[in-house]
């Protein structure tokens, strides 16, 4: 197995601004979807595209791209078993603990336990990818994990692939990926699910967040944050006269060089590391959560008209609430990773 490399400590502020931005974005969503609720235009959209959709999700690509190929840059001492049961270990275990009590008490609810359908449609849920394959298969039990988990689940399995790649054609999957993204500038008929979804774009963001790793001396330097950062800051406030799309990229490419620089500095106070290194540590669950407790909030609020600071006071509580059910879930995984059963599936695995 690999050896553990030193930390990057901007990653966590990365991670926890982006999952920040996804909350507040959604909140905003949810706001204006019902006239009683004050509206936050600028929370949702931005003078060229939208915050959550194809901006936040890209930034969160890019760094899970930089992240994973930091510390698992080849497969010689770091086998493909081994990768795919952590990668498992990291993402399903929680995802099943949240989604089955959430299910659990769907049903009860309901009063049937295949309250949606046939147990077919329970496939791609449990497989973690229908939030991603929602377009096509609309009929599912998606309760939680929005349509990028899916996408991620699909990056994951692609990455050892991605590693050769890196070593042997990386000029040319540089250009494939970028060509393929900017070719979503036109229609293009043979894709149903949105562009911005497309797994061509994921792919894109995912490659690099890898090529930063690759180059990271060179790209983490003061002057392109600066110059890459004051691009992404302009666009996000004057419109241009571009795609949107293509605009987007732009701008996660911008701010994720720019969060990177900011998170060296932010990290030096005690205080917010403390704060950025918890949020961090607890974003899986809080991608998990944030949907389904924003929506169950909001609905507690639907049949209130509520100004501008009240909803500012409400999307304080759903802060408070999505960080106290996200520390939960968090600790459970870990005790349920940490069992005597779960110990002896890896040791019968992984045998010494």
């Amino acid at each position: 197995m690999s050896l553990k490399k030193p930390h990057i400590e901007s990653f966590d502020f990365i991670r926890s601004v982006t999952a920040w931005i996804i909350i507040i974005y959604h909140f905003a969503n949810m706001c204006t979807q019902s006239q009683q609720h004050a509206d936050f235009p600028f929370l949702l959209t931005h003078a060229n595209g939208v915050w959550g959709e194809n901006t936040s999700v890209n930034i969160f690509f890019i760094l899970s791209g930089a992240s994973l190929y930091y510390n698992h840059s080849d497969f010689k001492e770091y086998s493909l078993k081994r990768y795919y049961f952590d990668r498992f270990k990291g993402i399903f275990p929680l995802f099943y603990l949240l989604w089955f009590f959430l299910f659990y008490q769907r049903a009860v609810a309901l009063g049937n336990l295949f309250y949606n359908g046939s147990p077919k449609y329970l496939l791609l849920t449990l497989l973690g990818i229908d939030g991603y394959f929602f377009f096509r298969f609309p009929q599912s039990y998606y309760i939680i994990g929005e349509w990028f988990l899916g996408a991620l689940i699909l990056l994951y399995l692609l990455y050892p692939l991605l590693t050769w790649c890196m070593r042997r054609l990386k000029i040319l999957t540089t250009i494939l990926l970028g060509a393929g993204t900017i070719a979503f500038h036109w229609p293009i008929p043979y894709f149903q699910i949105p562009r911005e979804h497309n797994l061509i774009v994921c792919l894109f963001s995912f490659w690099l967040g890898m090529l930063f790793i690759e180059y990271r001396n060179a790209l983490s330097a003061k002057w392109i944050a600066a110059v890459f950062g004051g691009v992404s800051l302009i666009l996000i406030f004057v419109k241009a006269p571009l795609d949107s799309f293509l605009c987007t990229q732009i701008i996660a490419v911008g701010l994720f060089l720019l969060f990177y620089q900011l998170g060296t500095i932010a990290m030096r106070k005690k205080h917010l590391k403390t704060l950025f290194a918890y949020t961090s540590r607890n974003s899986y669950a809080i991608f998990l959560l944030q949907h389904v407790t924003i929506g169950q909030v909001v609905g507690l609020c639907g049949a209130y008209s509520l100004s501008v600071g009240q909803e500012i006071l409400v999307l304080g509580a759903v802060f408070l609430l999505i960080y106290l059910f996200s520390d939960i879930a968090t600790k459970l995984n870990r005790m349920l990773l940490q069992s005597k059963y779960a110990k002896k599936l890896e040791q019968f695995l992984f045998p010494v």
